[in-house]
């Protein structure tokens, strides 16, 4: 290896690239020089020359003033501080609440939760970024004073309802949640809402959305409703926003101004800029990056070429967050004690409304992916953008903590996808070279989840699966956040599934997600199939696949003492009573398990091959609280983790006659 070779591997160390990694099969790949030279360049330092590695590792002098401090409420603060300077410190409000002269340190008063600037005059003049974190985030006992309890997920996309013309929306959202919290549920997770951009007519996927912090205007119920859905199994999104959108565009010349003058005076300056953002996009295009140089930023320009459309954005906005905080609350009357558990996505679009707004924190020419892994045999490229960890922290987290308010403010739970990108992110430059990881600040990210779930009383579940890194799932924990077991995934080295009491006890416990078959379908191995289907698996691979199933499925049938001659619906019973009585403290089932569904919602690394978000549940909404599989589930899970206080037998529901 070269001088300059080292050095640039030196360099690379020194901001957090990882110089190489392990795959799921043990295997170690070294980070080529030229993904090390990319990933720098993401993060804001040029090293394409000798000169420019020496420039660069002579900058990496640390200053002695530290620009951040975390500490936990309650406690004493000790701030190092080289020499004598004088301080205050401000709150989130802007008052003045402790001022002092230090002397080689600064005692900061005991503080409560929250986030502080500590205002610097002396040798080294500046500002220190104050995060005061509580020990934990909530957990069930502090939130909901039980143990134990169950929930269910599903598509809210594929929801039947005689109104919503074609795709769930949210006040299907609200009836579903009601209808479940009478049963016994919890909590009802669907897939992330954020908004995917007016303009950007071919993105269905809630996993690449424009921004994150605001809401998919898809999903809102127009008065009168669009009919019912139709009876095709898949859905014409091109068809169904036709139509949704004519329906808005008319509601909006009739709408309440009152009341939406009335939010107006409440929302963020962000969710302004994302309208205008919208109307800018319906004559510029989906991609920012394509407009002209003046409207590549958010301002005055930009707000002038929104003009007076922007107020439908706006208007669309306060309808979706309206309409969700309508479903979070027709949950809780139906006695789930969390309510709606949502979903954050990795991150958003290059091309979208978050990237626009936040572009000083963003990292460029690079996305965001995975190496290979039990998901995607061939590793995924998710074509989201990053925030870069620097300029993040400069910008004192600000674009994660607005999208987590406005998330937790909506939910009882909320679920962060790959929370490994809390530790480490894989990024993929945009030149083709090889991807690598890049070291995230693990304890600066978890001091704001855990100051954000505090305010707004929402519990956490880090989507922790893959390569995960040793002691991450316990800082995870330590931090109050609940780990996220998929039991399918739960095996020993010899690919055996474990028995349920192994699952983990501060975990949410699924048997499947929207990114794995369903029960019905991962029994088959509909999944193995679709491989081979889209060219991933030659016939020899499929068989050996189908093999590796069949001994999953033979530890399965050890494991809950299946009998050899249970029929599917026996087998998903009996799972479902392994995961109720598994010693996690949240269970969650598929709505698509409940009701019987073979395919899944997604097939990871695919885009058109699988028919991914578009599958329709086949029961209809206005039939599932009569429902036999309803009730069913309702029983399995009750039996083992106890009937909520709010349910009895004159509220259970009813099984009628075929």
């Amino acid at each position: 290896m070269s001088d300059t070779d080292e050095s640039l591997r030196t360099l690379a160390q020194a901001q957090g690239i990882y110089l190489d990694f392990f795959d799921l099969h043990g295997a170690r790949h070294e980070t080529c020089p030229d993904t090390l030279r990319a990933l720098l360049k993401a993060l804001g330092t040029e090293a394409d020359s000798p000169a420019q590695v020496t420039e660069a590792l002579a900058a990496q002098t640390a200053d002695a003033r530290p620009t951040e401090v975390i500490a936990f409420a309650g406690d004493p603060i000790t701030v190092p501080m080289p020499g004598t300077c004088d301080w205050s410190l401000v709150n989130e409000q802007g008052d003045i609440i402790g001022e002092g002269r230090g002397r080689g340190v600064i005692d900061l008063p005991r503080l409560g939760v929250g986030y502080y600037d500590l205002h610097i005059t002396g040798t080294q003049s500046g500002r220190c970024f104050v995060m005061v974190r509580p020990h934990r985030a909530p957990d069930l006992a502090s939130k909901a004073h039980i143990d134990a309890c169950w929930g269910t997920t599903g598509a809210l996309y594929g929801l039947r309802s005689a109104t919503n013309g074609g795709l769930g929306n949210y006040r299907d959202l609200g009836a579903v949640a009601a209808t479940f919290g009478r049963a016994g549920a919890e909590f009802l997770g669907v897939n992330p809402l954020h908004a995917l951009g007016w303009a950007m007519e071919e993105i269905i996927s809630p996993y690449s959305p424009s921004h994150r912090g605001m809401f998919n205007i898809d999903h809102i119920a127009v008065e009168g409703g669009l009919g019912p859905t139709p009876d095709a199994g898949l859905i014409d999104y091109a068809g169904f926003r036709e139509r949704h959108r004519a329906a808005l565009e008319a509601q909006f010349k009739t709408r309440d101004r009152d009341a939406f003058a009335d939010w107006c005076e409440t929302c963020s300056d962000e969710t302004r800029q994302f309208a205008e953002f919208e109307a800018i996009s319906e004559t510029h295009g989906h991609d920012f990056r394509t407009w002209p140089v003046a409207l590549q930023m958010p301002g005055a320009v930009a707000r002038k070429a929104a003009g007076k459309r922007a107020e439908f954005h706006l208007w669309l906005q306060y309808l979706a967050d309206t309409q969700i905080d309508a479903a979070q609350r027709d949950a809780c009357a139906s006695g789930m004690a969390l309510g709606l558990y949502l979903d954050l996505a990795v991150g958003p679009r290059p091309d979208g409304a978050e990237v626009w707004i936040n572009a000083n924190t963003i990292a460029r020419g690079v996305t965001i992916g995975a190496p290979p892994d039990h998901l995607s045999p061939e590793g995924q490229s998710w074509a989201l953008a990053a925030h870069a960890p620097g300029p993040l922290a400069r910008a004192h987290y600000a674009p994660l903590r607005s999208m987590l308010r406005r998330l937790m403010a909506k939910c009882g739970v909320l679920r962060i996808d790959h929370a490994l990108g809390l530790l480490r992110s894989y990024w993929l430059p945009d030149d083709g070279n090889p991807g690598g990881y890049i070291t995230q600040p693990l304890d600066a990210l978890l001091a704001v989840i855990t100051i954000e779930a505090h305010q707004a009383g929402c519990l956490v579940v880090g989507e922790d699966l893959g390569l995960v890194p040793d002691g991450f799932r316990q800082a995870m924990n330590d931090a109050g956040l609940y780990s996220y077991a998929v039991w399918q995934f739960e095996a020993n080295h010899l690919g055996e599934i474990l028995p349920a009491d192994t699952l983990p006890p501060y975990s949410l416990a699924c048997f499947g997600t929207h990114d794995t078959p369903t029960l019905s379908g991962f029994w088959h191995g509909t999944d193995i199939d679709w491989w081979q289907r889209v060219g991933w698996l030659s016939s020899g691979d499929r068989a050996a696949r189908h093999s590796q199933r069949a001994k999953q499925r033979a530890s399965l049938r050890d494991v809950c003492a299946i009998p050899s001659a249970a029929q599917i619906g026996d087998i998903v019973d009996i799972i479902h009573g392994g995961l109720a009585q598994s010693p996690a403290a949240l269970v969650s089932v598929q709505m698509d398990d409940v009701f019987g569904e073979l395919e899944a919602q997604n097939l990871p690394g695919t885009i058109n091959e699988h028919p991914n978000w578009r599958r329709r549940l086949s029961l209809p909404i206005d039939a599932m609280e009569q429902s036999a599989a309803l009730l069913h589930i309702s029983d399995v899970m009750s039996n083992a983790r106890g009937a909520p206080a709010h349910q009895d037998e004159t509220d259970h529901p009813k099984e009628v006659p075929a």
